[in-house]
Parts: C-alpha cells; sequence; structure tokens
C-alpha cells in the first residue's frame, strides 16, 4: 500500500505541474479515490454477506484485473511492440505478464489463499526500477536513479486493490469500479499516446 501510495502520489504531484489543469483533475481524483478505496479495503473488516455467485462473478472479475491492469500499462509504454524500452521491460511485457495471467486463472477456479499470496508477490517485480522512456511520469525518477519504477505503477495498484478487496470481501463494487476505471483510463492513454501523440 505504502508503495504504491508513493508512486501515485510522485505521478499525481508531477502531471499536476506538467499537464494542463483541466488533463491533471481528472487523474488526481482518480489517484485519491484508488487510495482511498485501497485503504479502506485494507482495514474494513471481512463482509461475509454476499451470495455464492455473487462471489464468483466479483472474484472473476477482481481477479482478471489484475493482468489486465499490467497489460493495460504496458501497452502504454510499448505499444502493441513485444519489445520494451529495456529487456526487462521485454521480459515483464513477455513473460512475466502472462505468467501472472496464469496464476489470477488458477486463482479463479481454486481459490486457495496461497495463490492470491502468490499473485501480491509476483506483482512486487514489475516495479524493480527499469524503464528509460522520459516523460511526465517518469522523468524525476530517472533524473535521480536513472530509471523508473513507473511503468508498471498503475498494474501495481489494481493488484493491491483487488487483492484486499479479495481478501476482506468487503467494498467489491467500489473496488471493481475503481480498478476497471484505471484499466480503461490506461487503455484510452493507449490509443491517444500511440497513434494520436496526445498528451505527447
Amino acid at each position: 500500500m505504502v508503495i504504491s501510495a508513493v508512486l501515485l502520489v510522485r505521478f499525481a504531484i508531477d502531471f499536476w505541474r506538467e499537464m494542463s489543469w483541466w488533463l491533471a483533475l481528472p487523474f488526481l481524483v482518480l489517484v485519491a479515490c484508488t487510495l482511498a478505496v485501497a485503504t479502506l479495503n485494507i482495514f474494513t473488516s471481512r463482509n461475509p454477506g454476499q451470495n455464492r455467485d455473487d462471489q464468483k462473478w466479483t472474484r472473476a472479475l477482481l481477479t482478471s484485473a489484475i493482468p489486465l491492469a499490467f497489460l493495460a500499462s504496458s501497452l502504454d509504454c510499448t505499444g502493441l511492440s513485444t519489445r520494451g524500452c529495456s529487456p526487462f521491460c521485454t521480459f515483464v511485457k513477455v513473460v512475466w505478464i502472462p505468467l501472472l495471467a496464469i496464476a489470477c486463472g488458477a486463482f479463479i477456479f481454486a481459490v486457495r489463499p496461497l495463490i492470491l499470496t502468490i499473485i501480491l508477490a509476483m506483482s512486487f517485480i514489475p516495479l524493480a526500477p527499469h524503464c528509460v522512456c522520459y516523460n511526465v511520469g517518469n522523468a524525476w525518477w530517472i533524473d535521480r536513479i536513472g530509471v523508473s519504477p513507473l511503468c508498471y505503477g498503475w498494474g501495481f495498484v489494481v493488484t493491491v486493490v483487488a487483492v484486499a478487496a479479495l481478501k476482506h470481501r468487503s467494498l467489491a463494487w467500489p473496488s471493481l469500479m475503481m480498478c476497471y476505471a484505471i484499466i480503461a483510463g490506461a487503455t484510452g492513454f493507449f490509443v491517444s499516446h500511440h497513434y494520436f501523440h496526445f498528451p505527447w
């Protein structure tokens, strides 16, 4: 949670400073709402009051959001190319995200807490600083440590929100809304950035 908060807050500050307010404001709202839902998920007590069919659907949708968010983050950076900005970026896109998808599929069908823990642990790997794309989100990190850990930051945040909701069975629908809002936003950025060169 702390890691995701640091990444998002740093990104929000840089976005606000460098971009037009009308573009930065919705982004700041998304960051604030995501961090609020993630925090509430972590500290909310377990809620068993969901029927089995609802549990199956929400479990499947929340778990599926994890690899989708990492894929959307990858598309933001490299587009449809299988080659990333660095060898590690390529590894994450071509090898690690498919492995994460397999783990998520295993959890949907097996529903073992250990698998959920493995998924969470796997989501830390793409945060290893590696991105060399010098843009609004990465510039602060690159100027200080030479590479950025932010490239897959949104995928990690979705994992935190989804895993907390799955563990505590609380705030399932707000969590789903936030996860898929992030995925939709990242996918929209992929299209606008790679095909229309907007906002950079």
